[in-house]
């Protein structure tokens, strides 16, 4: 299955490469923007903060909030891409023209989730981590879910395929060395390589549930 969604993956890439890497130049330029506000780390770690320090940490996090859609954007991007569709710019920001602040609280959910699971231990928390995964994807297929409802979903679809998801992940590690080798360099070539995976992943569990059931709506139990 892996080979399967890999070498679906290089096929949609095909032609785009250069223009993913471009995208993903921009990606992480607007995600280091709150970082370049951040103050310096003190040295001492009992001195008192600044007021300088101060108002350039609430920036930070505020730029941090503003942006926060963006993570989506990438998501719902490689996986226009896995579907054979032409990417560009306007499917970065596609996240805030509608549902932005389900989209910033989806992300705050995830991360108060998995962050709560991790304080009992790691691999709860990774296997967690999995869990939410699809999130992202079904915000955009199905937009009428709320946050919560999202994450709900994607725990229901990965129940049994968070292995496949783990295998998935080891795959690239090789190719995550070649990233850091290169001084980052190669992650121009890996990261949209390996997110699109990611989305082909998300539409191969999509499909199958397809073929067995065609249900018209799903109850929802909220959780972590």
């Amino acid at each position: 299955m892996t080979a399967q969604l890999k070498q679906h993956a290089q096929k949609m890439l095909t032609g785009k490469r250069w223009l993913m890497a471009g995208l993903l130049i921009l990606f992480v330029v607007l995600n280091g923007i709150p970082q370049s506000f951040a103050p310096p780390v003190p040295v001492d770690p009992e001195a008192i903060p600044t007021a300088a320090d101060t108002g350039l940490t609430f920036l930070s996090l505020l730029l941090t909030l503003l942006i926060a859609p963006l993570t989506i954007g990438w998501a719902w991007l490689v996986l226009s891409v896995s579907r054979g569709e032409r990417p560009g710019v306007s499917k970065l920001f596609e996240p805030f023209k509608t549902g932005y602040v389900k989209h910033v609280l989806a992300q705050f959910f995830m991360g108060l989730f998995i962050f709560l699971w991790t304080l009992l231990l790691v691999i709860p928390g990774i296997i967690k981590g999995f869990s939410y995964s699809l999130t992202y994807y079904i915000l955009r297929d199905q937009p009428e879910l709320s946050a919560l409802e999202a994450i709900t979903e994607s725990r229901r679809m990965m129940d049994g395929h968070k292995m496949d998801a783990f295998k998935l992940v080891l795959s690239f590690i090789g190719w995550f060395f070649v990233g850091v080798f290169t001084l980052g360099i190669g992650f121009l070539y890996v990261y949209p390589y390996f997110t699109t995976t990611y989305a082909t992943f998300y539409d191969s569990i999509r499909q199958a549930e397809r073929l067995q059931t065609n249900h018209a709506g799903t109850d929802f139990e909220q959780g972590f």
